[in-house]
C-alpha cells in the first residue's frame, strides 16, 4: 500500500497522532473520550485534594459551604466541555458519577450504609447525567444566536439512528435508556444505494 501524502497546514506537515488536545479537550481517534474522562476525574480529584482541609469530614465549615466549594470549583473542572463529550460511553459517565458520590459522601461525612440517592436528594444536587443535560440544553439553546457560517449547515434529524451519538442526542438520555448498541447501518438502504 503506498504511503499517504501528509496533510499540510500553512505549508507545514501535520503529524498523525492518536490523541490531540484542543481547547482543553482531548480528542482521540475513536472519539470515545476515554482519556479525556480519565484526565477530568484526575484533575477534579486534584482540586478536591487541594481543598481537602476545607471539605474534609472533620472540617468545621458548614455543609452548605462545602457543597458550594464542590459546585463552584470541583464540578466545573470535572464537567468542562460536557456538551461536546456528553455522548461518551456509560462506563465513562459512571466514573464521573462515582467520583461525585465519593465527594458528596465526604462533604456530609455520611456512613457507608446511607444511600447515594438520599444524599443527592438532601443536598438538592443532580446526578451527573442530569446536570450534563441541563448544561447541554443551555448550550444548544444559545447556538442559534451565534453568528457563524457553520450554523447554516442543514440540521440533522435526531430520530435517525445514525444521529444517536451526536452531542444534541444526549438530551434524551437517561441511565435506563442510554444507547449501548453501536450504530448499525440498515442493510436494505446500502443495497439500494449500490444498485445503478
Amino acid at each position: 500500500m503506498p504511503a499517504l501524502n501528509p496533510i499540510k497546514s500553512f505549508g507545514q506537515p501535520v503529524p498523525f497522532v492518536s490523541e490531540y488536545k484542543y481547547l482543553g479537550l482531548i480528542l482521540d481517534a475513536k472519539l470515545n473520550f476515554d482519556s479525556l474522562i480519565k484526565r477530568a476525574v484526575t484533575k477534579a480529584s486534584d482540586s478536591s485534594f487541594a481543598l481537602g482541609s476545607l471539605i474534609a469530614p472533620k472540617s468545621t465549615l458548614a455543609i452548605k459551604h462545602k457543597l458550594l466549594l464542590y459546585k463552584a470549583i470541583v464540578r466545573p473542572i470535572m464537567l468542562y466541555g460536557s456538551p461536546i463529550w456528553g455522548t461518551t460511553s456509560m462506563r465513562n459517565l459512571r466514573k464521573l458519577q462515582v467520583f461525585q458520590n465519593q465527594q458528596l459522601k465526604r462533604i456530609v461525612n455520611a456512613p457507608w450504609y446511607v444511600r447515594r440517592k438520599l444524599i443527592h436528594q438532601d443536598l438538592k444536587i443532580h446526578p451527573v447525567l442530569d446536570f450534563m443535560k441541563i448544561i447541554s440544553k443551555k448550550f444548544f439553546e444559545k447556538l442559534p444566536q451565534i453568528p457563524n457560517v457553520l450554523l447554516q449547515i442543514p440540521p440533522y434529524d435526531p430520530a435517525v439512528p445514525s444521529s444517536l451519538k451526536r452531542p444534541r442526542a444526549m438530551l434524551d438520555y437517561t441511565y435506563e435508556n442510554f444507547p449501548t448498541i453501536k450504530r448499525r447501518r440498515d442493510v436494505s438502504t446500502i443495497a439500494e444505494n449500490l444498485d445503478p
